[in-house]
């Protein structure tokens, strides 16, 4: 008789993504001579470090564009990698650009928590207030779900992680005992880069599927509803507001939840929320990023004080003040900057 193999439910959370600004204080000589799989896009002040692959895909694994306008900088610049992603070769092509950048600060970090051998098309998020936005397969699958809108503060997705790398050619890069295989994304901006941690924990206590065999306090006709709600089948904006609010209260208020995979990711995440910690403030540390930019702002509010003889406290939309704090910026970076051979 052949033995039935068992699942193996697991939760991996890490750190995805991290975005930075800073202030480029030279163009870094990994840039200049872009060696390596530099890829240089002159039409938008792009450098793109890239990974090849057999099958002719090509992976963006660091990203430095020079920006326009930055309040603190006068040679802004941005920054994004995925820690995770990145090789021994690869982080010292990170290094060199990062020792050409001052006073970095995040401006967005992602966390992903990988889910396996438990199906998740149908679980959703109790906000809905959020924007949200489906893509199916061809054949009517499930392939990605979003939950906020692209430039807000916070974005979540879900998406099946496996088919992913099916369709990449990548299966060797999907564990042998994973017959299920999705990832949930959280992206956090501005305000919400500081309380990741308390935003994951808030955001997953929402997560989950409508258990409609636990009520038998609704109608058939409005168990047939909530079904399609619950099979992303029900599009809200062919009905009415007031309908529309009437089937949210039914599925808040009368509808039982499951949150099973919601509390066992949970469980995960506080386990290795110590480790996710470290991780980021390791390379917060090692490239000298901070959450905000208080040392610069305090050096230019120094020079301005006492070199330039202008009061740092008046308002910021002050005419005199926005040139004497972009003279400063300039002053400071002729000051630093360092000789080719450095």
């Amino acid at each position: 008789m052949k033995q039935e193999k068992t699942k193996t439910i697991r939760f991996r959370w890490s750190i995805d993504m991290i975005n930075e600004v800073g202030n480029l204080r030279r163009v870094p000589v990994a840039l200049i001579l872009q060696t390596g799989e530099w890829i240089c896009r002159r039409e938008n002040y792009m450098w793109q470090y890239v990974r090849r692959y057999e099958n002719g895909d090509i992976e963006t694994l660091i990203t430095v564009q020079r920006l326009k306008f930055h309040k603190h900088f006068d040679n802004p610049v941005w920054v994004q990698y995925n820690p995770n992603h990145l090789r021994k070769e690869d982080l010292e092509q990170l290094e060199r650009v990062m020792s050409s950048v001052d006073h970095a600060h995040l401006t967005r970090v992602d966390l992903a928590c990988d889910i396996y051998n438990i199906p998740l098309t149908k679980y959703d998020f109790g906000l809905f207030n959020l924007t949200r936005e489906i893509r199916r397969t061809k054949s009517g699958d499930l392939e990605t779900r979003y939950w906020g809108a692209g430039r807000s503060e916070r974005l979540i997705r879900l998406y099946d992680k496996k088919r992913e790398r099916t369709a990449h050619k990548k299966e060797d890069e999907i564990p042998e005992w994973a017959e299920d295989w999705w990832r949930l994304e959280f992206q956090f901006r501005q305000g919400k880069v500081e309380n990741w941690e308390e935003e994951i924990l808030d955001k997953m206590g929402s997560f989950q599927v409508l258990a409609l065999d636990d009520n038998d306090n609704i109608s058939e006709v409005d168990k047939a509803v909530l079904r399609s709600v619950n099979d992303d089948k029900f599009n809200f904006k062919n009905v009415g507001k007031a309908y529309a609010a009437k089937i949210r209260k039914m599925v808040r208020e009368n509808v039982g939840f499951d949150t099973t995979v919601a509390d066992m990711a949970i469980i995960a995440f506080k386990q290795q929320q110590s480790e996710l910690k470290a991780t980021l403030e390791d390379l917060m540390v090692k490239y000298n990023i901070r959450p905000e930019v208080e040392e610069l702002t305090k050096y230019f509010e120094l020079v301005i004080d006492e070199s330039m003889a202008i009061d740092y406290k008046l308002d910021e939309n002050d005419v005199a003040y926005r040139k004497a704090f972009r003279r400063a910026i300039k002053n400071w970076r002729d000051d630093k900057q360092l000789s080719p051979e450095q």
